[in-house]
């Protein structure tokens, strides 16, 4: 295309008033953001019946876009916002699956400022933070044992496929969020999420969590309520937040438990920085409130898992290496001999992040899984990912 030069002047002029103005304004932006993340592997979870060669996205880190601001208004406060969305490069699907909302990952605004942050719209759970920060693979919902155990529906045991056992996903929409500011290293952050259903006042999730850091030592800790699924829960009455169903060996008969209505999370974690390896542990119970009735007289239905995990630096990338343990386990008799009404899983990854630049790294991770009366699972990957 050719530019005439007086279109050439005038663009000119454009630019110079834009930097100008946006010099008049240095304390005032906008930023357009994102990560994208891509691997190819060969995937079979604990009780898959086969093995699945993929391109998938999201490896490392869920990718996503989007946008966030800023604005000076004075007296050190300012206004932010945040509009950020989950995509799939593999296939150029919107959301981490095809019902998710268009921007699931962050839809706030708010202020900060001495007094720490406010926010109203959809923004993080207690869960995020803790969890990603205190093991070796962050964000890893595909390889991180800890979130594959706690935040995904992958694995199978006797044909039901693997309830995630923290409830409420990683974010929670309809959101009041207050983040205090760092006093010493200690931050703590305060979430009611509103159910927004008429006479049922009593349905919303809550919670609150805590980060320290201070020189080579990090800790963390959560505590949720969930009653409300996200991003969007549009159930009347109660909704079914966590599921388990205990099994017989010897028959193969399954026993319906019900569904809970609430769950209770408390989790609590730390890493230590050696120079030459950091060291990762975390701990957390979830307790699930069965509906009223026999199930709920009869049964308790619990989750805990416990994590521990490496990293290294190696070369011009990072070594990690992760293992969790979860216990699924909902008490009391369920007649005759050959019941299952406790299960377990163990997963161990073991990784590789090579640091092409400060924006660009290529990964490989392998994970073998194992989930109670099932066959192993292998899986690995190869992926890259790009922060923009």
């Amino acid at each position: 295309m050719k530019m005439t030069q007086r279109g050439a002047l005038g663009a000119a002029a454009a630019l110079a008033c834009l930097a100008f103005g946006q010099q008049a304004q240095a304390q005032s932006s906008i930023s357009f953001t994102g990560v994208i993340d891509a691997y190819a592997g060969s995937l079979q979870r604990s009780g898959e019946t086969g093995r699945t060669n993929v391109v998938n996205s999201s490896g490392m880190t869920t990718s996503w876009w989007g946008f966030k601001g800023v604005e000076d208004l004075g007296g050190g406060l300012q206004a932010q916002f945040n509009l950020t969305g989950f995509f799939r490069p593999d296939n150029g699907g919107a959301g981490r699956y095809d019902a998710d909302t268009l921007f699931a990952r962050d839809a706030n605004v708010g202020l900060a400022g001495g007094f720490g942050r406010f926010s109203i719209g959809r923004d993080l759970a207690p869960n995020f933070v803790p969890s990603i920060t205190l093991n070796p693979f962050g964000g890893s919902f595909a390889f991180a044992p800890l979130l594959v155990h706690t935040q995904t529906s992958s694995g199978v045991y006797r044909g039901q496929k693997w309830a995630p056992t923290t409830a409420g996903d990683t974010g929670w929409s309809n959101e009041i969020m207050y983040v205090t500011p760092n006093m010493g290293g200690l931050t703590a952050s305060l979430f009611y999420q509103f159910g927004e259903q008429a006479g049922n006042g009593g349905k919303n999730n809550v919670g609150a969590n805590a980060m320290y850091g201070n020189g080579p030592l990090t800790l963390g800790a959560y505590v949720q309520r969930i009653a409300v699924n996200n991003p969007l829960d549009a159930t009347a009455g109660d909704s079914k937040v966590f599921s388990f169903t205990p099994y017989n060996i010897d028959t193969g008969a399954v026993y319906k438990l019900a569904a809970a209505s609430r769950q209770t999370t408390w989790f609590i974690g730390g890493a230590y920085d050696f120079k030459a390896v950091k060291v990762f542990g975390t701990w957390q119970q979830a307790d699930n409130r069965l509906p009223d009735g026999a199930d709920h007289d009869r049964h308790d239905l619990k989750s805990d898992t416990a994590q521990l995990g490496a990293s290294a630096p190696l070369g011009a990338g990072v070594a990690m290496f992760s293992w969790a343990r979860s216990s699924l386990r909902a008490g009391g008799d369920f007649g005759g001999p050959g019941w299952r009404s406790a299960v377990r899983r163990n997963t161990v990854s073991l990784g590789y992040d090579y640091l092409v630049s400060k924006r660009t790294d290529v990964y490989s991770v392998a994970m073998r899984d194992r989930i109670s009366d099932q066959d192993v699972g292998c899986s690995v990957g190869v992926g890259i990912r790009h922060k923009f």
